[in-house]
């Protein structure tokens, strides 16, 4: 095992962007240990959607030193994990996703009155197989109130959830399923230890069908790390380097998810048709 280790320990940073734990590594049951360039069983899907902030467009940030220093936060999303995803797999998908965008507002600016940064989307317009959702950093950025699983979402009726971050969590994921009804789902936390929103997002995969946990926060690991930082991110947001990095690890964690889970992905490409086996 010690042998395993320090082997592991040499590859690079882009195969083994974290410090594992050692026990994770025994154990094997970190999905993301070693990040494969490889799509993996991901591409069974062809027609993807990814909801989220500015982490989720390809956000890059500048700076200007004209006489005083300005910073620029620009949404590029066909450098985006979402697109590099579909770039790797020969896929389509869409990003209803924009710089600070919240739970809340996602709503309202990507479905019940389109208008946003990326030409006025529309989520309802082309219901597409799977979603990533990775939404959270924003709604902690202003204290949207965190709520409760239980007395803030109505199964039956999203319309009288609460506006809370469980509420509109779950709504989002409610809304889809009105377009698309047998959807996969895969929800992402937020890579920092202890996160009360990210207790909301892993409840998802208990309250309804066809919904998977990416658990940055339990696998994410130094992802706060000086050289990890220097590495994949300007600023605030990950540079390209780094949106191509986090593409490679959906797809090895999705990957992870398909192969773990065989029977539920049988039918993926009957989805959004009127076919069933």
């Amino acid at each position: 095992m010690k042998t395993m280790l320090t082997a592991l320990a040499a590859l690079p940073l882009l195969l083994l962007p974290t410090c594992l734990q050692a026990e994770e590594l025994q154990n094997d049951e970190n999905p993301i240990a070693t990040i494969s360039h490889d799509p993996g069983f991901l591409s069974i899907f062809h027609h993807w959607g990814f909801i989220g902030d500015s982490l989720c467009s390809g956000e890059l940030e500048s700076r200007s030193t004209n006489g005083e220093e300005r910073r620029g936060w620009h949404d590029m999303y066909e450098y985006s994990w979402g697109q590099r995803i579909c770039a790797a797999t020969g896929t389509e998908g869409e990003n209803y996703s924009q710089g600070g965008e919240t739970t809340f507002g996602w709503i309202e600016h990507f479905w019940n009155n389109p208008k946003n940064g990326n030409n006025n989307i529309d989520a309802k317009a082309r219901p597409k197989q799977a979603y990533i959702i990775a939404l959270g950093e924003n709604d902690e950025n202003i204290k949207f109130p965190i709520g409760d699983v239980q007395k803030d979402i109505n199964l039956e009726d999203y319309s009288k959830n609460d506006s809370t971050f469980a509420g509109c969590y779950a709504g989002i994921i409610q809304r889809v399923k009105t377009i698309q009804p047998d959807a996969k789902f895969f929800v992402v936390t937020m890579p920092k230890g202890n996160d009360p929103y990210n207790k909301v997002i892993r409840q998802m995969p208990k309250l309804f069908t066809n919904v998977y946990l990416i658990d940055l926060e339990k696998y994410g690991g130094n992802y706060w790390a000086k050289d990890f930082r220097e590495r994949y991110f300007l600023g605030g947001h990950m540079n390209v380097a780094g949106y191509q990095w986090a593409a490679y690890m959906f797809m090895t964690y999705i990957n992870w998810i398909i192969e773990h889970n065989w029977q539920d992905f049988v039918q993926a490409g009957f989805i959004g048709t009127p076919h069933k086996y």
